[in-house]
C-alpha cells in the first residue's frame, strides 16, 4: 500500500471496533486509475450504490470519493485503488445502529506487473474444493466478507496454477477466485448467473451489454467446462485473461477471446 486515507485523512489506522473488521459489515471496489482518471468510474459507483442500498449503508457522495481516489494516486501513472466502505458505529453486537454513518478507506497500490504476460499467454486454473455458500440476499454485491475466497486461494499452490474456479453448493460454476468467468461455445458467450452468490463484475457487465445478442447468463454445470471451445476470466484490473487449462482439461487461446481482448484494448475500457 502506497498511500491511504481514512475519512479523508492520511492514515492507515481504523478503530478496533470497526464493523468491517468485526463483522465484514461493508463493501469495497477495486479500480484502475491511469493519470488520475479512474477507469469505469460510473460502473464502479453504480455497483457500490447497489451494495450500499442492499446493506443499508449511507453511500458517500461520488464527488468526495473521486477526490480521494485522485489524491491517493496522484504520484502514479498507473495505480490500483481500493475503496472500502464500512458501517459506522462502535457498539458491540450484530445489530447495527439505525443512525450509523459510513467509514471511508481509500488506498493506492502498485499496478500488477504480470498483467501483459497473462493477457498474452493465459493462465492455468484448478477447480477448488471449497464450495461457495448460496445466499441470494448477498448475491452479486462486493461485500467485505471474502473468507471463502481467502480459503480457496490457498488451494492452488501447484507450480503453474495461478487461479481457482469456484463452484457453489450445487456444483454450478460461479467464478474464478478473483474474477468472473466466461465460456465460449460455438461463437456464443456463456457466463454464470450471479443471483445467489458471486460478484457481478463491472467488466462482466460491460461485456454483457456490448455483446448482448451473443451472451447468455445461466446456471452452468461443471461438466459444461469440458465442452467449451474457449474459456476466459475477467475483472476490472486484469482485463480479459485466457484460461489455457482447468485441471486436466486444456483450452486453446481462441479467436473469440483474442477478439474481445482487442475490443477492450481499442477503447472499451473507459
Amino acid at each position: 500500500m502506497l498511500e491511504c486515507l481514512v475519512n479523508g485523512e492520511i492514515s492507515t489506522v481504523v478503530s478496533a471496533s470497526n464493523r468491517g473488521l468485526g463483522y465484514g459489515d461493508g463493501l469495497f471496489e477495486t479500480l484502475v486509475v491511469h493519470n488520475g482518471m479512474p477507469r469505469r468510474w460510473q460502473a464502479h459507483m453504480d455497483r457500490l450504490g447497489v451494495g450500499c442500498e442492499r446493506l443499508g449503508i449511507a453511500m458517500p457522495p461520488q464527488a468526495l470519493l473521486l477526490r480521494e481516489v485522485q489524491t491517493v494516486s496522484t504520484a502514479l501513472v498507473d495505480a490500483v485503488v481500493k475503496i472500502v466502505l464500512t458501517r459506522g458505529g462502535s457498539a458491540r453486537g450484530y445489530r447495527p445502529s439505525q443512525d450509523a454513518g459510513c467509514i471511508r478507506i481509500v488506498s493506492a497500490h502498485v499496478f500488477p506487473l504480470d498483467i501483459d504476460e497473462n493477457t498474452a499467454r493465459g493462465v492455468k486454473a484448478r477447480i477448488c474444493d471449497l464450495r461457495l455458500a448460496i445466499q441470494p440476499a448477498l448475491g452479486g454485491i462486493k461485500h467485505l466478507n471474502r473468507l471463502e475466497q481467502v480459503v480457496a486461494s490457498t488451494e492452488f499452490f501447484a507450480e503453474g496454477v495461478s487461479e481457482g474456479i469456484l463452484l457453489d453448493q450445487e456444483d454450478h460454476v460461479i467464478s474464478a477466485v478473483s474474477a468472473n468467468i466466461f465460456l465460449v461455445l460455438d461463437d456464443r458467450l456463456l457466463t454464470p448467473r450471479l443471483d445467489r452468490c458471486g460478484v457481478r463484475g463491472v467488466l462482466r457487465s460491460q461485456l454483457l451489454a456490448a455483446f448482448s445478442t451473443r451472451c447468455e447468463q445461466r446456471r452452468i454445470q461443471v461438466d459444461l467446462l469440458q465442452e467449451a471451445d474457449e474459456v476466459f476470466i475477467c475483472n476490472a484490473v486484469r482485463g480479459i485473461v485466457p484460461v489455457t487449462a482447468i485441471d486436466s482439461q486444456r483450452y486453446e487461446i481462441g479467436p473469440f477471446t483474442r477478439k474481445l481482448q482487442h475490443w477492450l484494448q481499442s477503447g472499451a475500457s473507459v
